[in-house]
């Protein structure tokens, strides 16, 4: 049962990890650029950068499984980790917030910004093909959270058999899937709207990462000196995931009541 419960939960933070800000901000950013270049690709970007991701989540968690009896992080590794979401978050954040206002007042095209992106040569941002993508989401596994969180149920798991944690990497990799693919779906659908709809819808999704952002970090930093507020990590990433779904929801009634209005006024 045990065994059970960790598989579970595994799943559920792989769902919240597809939320990463940086994962949306590159998503995003990637489904327009294949959308322009007519690739076929354009409304899977999230799946093929999340395979990438989860990938090398899985390959990691395979080798700690290995090495387990041998492996330990320090103490204070936990808490940088930590502080490393809870500052990235509250930049991503502000950054989105800034360029939500800024484009406002300048009647720009709004697209999503992350931390991580920033680091990416040119030549993977503005890509159609599907294994650069690939590989870029194996080089966003590399962040310190994402070690952090992997050798924490790769650990949990340690007396279990020892492919265990290669499992539970791939069950990560399946949560993180559905959400970064329902993401990139979401970007399809507004960005094959007319230029009005598609731009508002753009905005509206760019507040709900701002909320994320802010709400997350916020919770994180909260619960890191009050830990008796911490709430079940499972309910959580299921509820941070329902938002999503209520987002893309939410979008395509918007678009379909503009597109309604526009034809009814024509």
């Amino acid at each position: 049962m045990e065994t059970v419960s960790l598989f579970l939960l595994v799943f559920v933070l792989g769902l919240r990890h597809g939320l990463d800000a940086d994962h949306l901000a590159f998503i995003d950013g990637q489904t327009r650029y294949n959308w322009r270049m007519g690739s076929s690709f354009a409304r899977w970007v999230g799946t093929l950068f999340s395979l990438g991701h989860g990938g090398m989540v899985a390959v990691i968690a395979g080798i700690l499984g290995m090495v387990i009896e041998n492996f330990s992080f320090p103490a204070y590794f936990d808490n940088i980790a930590s502080w490393v979401s809870i500052i990235s978050l509250f930049l991503i954040g502000t950054l989105n917030t800034y360029n939500l206002l800024r484009t406002r007042n300048n009647h720009e095209e709004f697209q999503l910004s992350g931390l991580k992106g920033k680091f990416i040569p040119k030549i993977a941002k503005g890509t159609t093909n599907p294994f650069l993508i690939i590989l870029v989401g194996a080089l966003f596994a590399m962040a310190a959270e994402t070690v952090s969180q992997t050798a924490v149920w790769s650990l949990a798991a340690g007396n279990a058999d020892e492919y265990t944690p290669l499992f539970l990497g791939l069950v990560f990799m399946f949560g993180m899937m559905i959400t970064d693919t329902i993401d990139s779906l979401i970007v399809y659908k507004m960005v094959n709207e007319s230029s009005k709809i598609g731009q508002a819808a753009s905005r509206i999704m760019g507040w709900v990462i701002v909320v994320l952002a802010y709400g997350v970090s916020f919770y994180l930093a909260f619960t890191f000196f009050n830990p008796w507020a911490e709430l079940d990590f499972e309910i959580v990433g299921v509820i941070l995931f329902l938002f999503l779904v209520a987002s893309f929801i939410f979008i395509s009634f918007y678009s379909k009541r503009q597109n309604h209005e526009i034809n009814t006024t024509n």
